[in-house]
């Protein structure tokens, strides 16, 4: 009977010691982890509204956080605020902070338009920011 009881502990020990070595060995992803992206934080630098000599305006967009590790893409859509007609769009991709956008095309005379700015990591695309200003050619 003692003999049986040794060899039933002895095998419980093996056991425990098994499931220890196993669970704490190399492999498991842990140590080094992809740090989580910062939530985009974008300031568009311009008046609100913009007031053009021109049929242009530049404006300046502004990535306050963290750039993504891939960079971000920029789309900016100006539409006329009294029929929504699309005057200006622009995409791109970039890895600037700062970034000059240069919109053309503004209705002449007393028309607001709205120009949209959205942006979006190209890391992770869930993460946009979007904002707007309104912008007319006097």
């Amino acid at each position: 009977m003692q003999m049986i009881m040794k060899r039933s502990i002895a095998i419980v020990l093996f056991c425990c010691l098994a499931v220890v070595f196993t669970g704490c060995g190399k492999g498991g992803g842990g140590g080094t982890s992809t740090p989580e992206e910062e939530n985009l934080s974008v300031k568009l630098n311009t008046d609100n509204p913009a007031k053009s000599i021109s049929s242009s305006h530049t404006f300046t967009v502004e990535v306050l956080s963290k750039m993504p590790s891939s960079g971000v893409k920029v789309n900016v859509n100006v539409k006329r605020e009294d029929n929504s007609v699309g005057v200006y769009s622009t995409e791109y991709t970039t890895t600037a902070a700062v970034s000059t956008v240069t919109i053309s095309g503004l209705p002449m005379g007393q028309v607001y338009c709205v120009a949209t700015v959205t942006v979006t990591s190209v890391t992770k695309p869930a993460n946009t920011w979007t904002g707007s200003f309104r912008v007319l050619w006097k």
